[in-house]
């Protein structure tokens, strides 16, 4: 076949982190703490919760990440590709049968365009 992918050898990029992906030592110490951040944040309601149930996490662009990439099934390595601004709003629901939905990343409208930065 003459498609684009035949035609230039395939996928445009190695996934991240590819083969050579080496962790940072934040993710030797802080990784854990995250991790169990994600396990005691994201999970179903229990079977016996009548009433919708909303956390704000308040917290650095790179756990955010993380969690993004976390509760989407993705790898977490995959937060390398994402960038946020200081301040922004992410949402992230789980229906009551696990379904999780993604309905905002970095969202950063409610800031006049000149107080927006990014670390």
């Amino acid at each position: 076949s003459s498609g684009i992918n035949a035609e230039y050898g395939g996928h445009p990029i190695h996934a991240v982190p590819y083969s050579k992906f080496k962790p940072d030592s934040w993710e030797f110490t802080d990784g854990a703490r995250i991790e169990a951040a994600f396990r005691k944040y994201f999970q179903r309601a229990h079977y016996s919760q009548k009433e919708e149930s909303h956390e704000i996490i308040v917290c650095h662009a790179n756990v955010i990440r993380y969690l993004i990439c976390r509760a989407s099934q993705n790898p977490p390595e995959g937060w390398l590709r994402m960038s946020l601004a200081n301040g922004s709003i992410t949402e992230i629901g789980i229906d009551p049968n696990g379904k999780v939905f993604i309905s905002g990343i970095g969202d950063k409208g409610h800031m006049p365009a000149d107080m927006v930065t990014f670390t």
